[in-house]
């Protein structure tokens, strides 16, 4: 049985600290970017939330990207 994984759709998701609770405990917002091109490479999926990351009010803490796929039996 063959198995067949085809990325069908990428994610850019950026995440910063918007502050800490009153536990001292960081707060940390997502801001997601659907679209992507799924043959874009980490590296520059990477630079464009780093350079997004300049734009916001709060400091970046990474940048993450999520990929769906579909997988079908050949």
């Amino acid at each position: 049985m063959a198995i067949n994984s085809t990325k069908v759709q990428s994610t850019m998701v950026v995440k910063f600290k918007t502050g800490v609770d009153e536990k001292g405990k960081d707060i940390i917002k997502n801001q997601r970017f659907s679209k992507v091109k799924v043959v874009a490479t980490d590296e520059n999926i990477l630079l464009v939330g780093q350079a997004l990351g300049t734009l916001l009010k709060y400091p970046l803490i990474e940048v993450d990207r999520e990929d769906q796929n579909l997988i079908i039996n050949e």
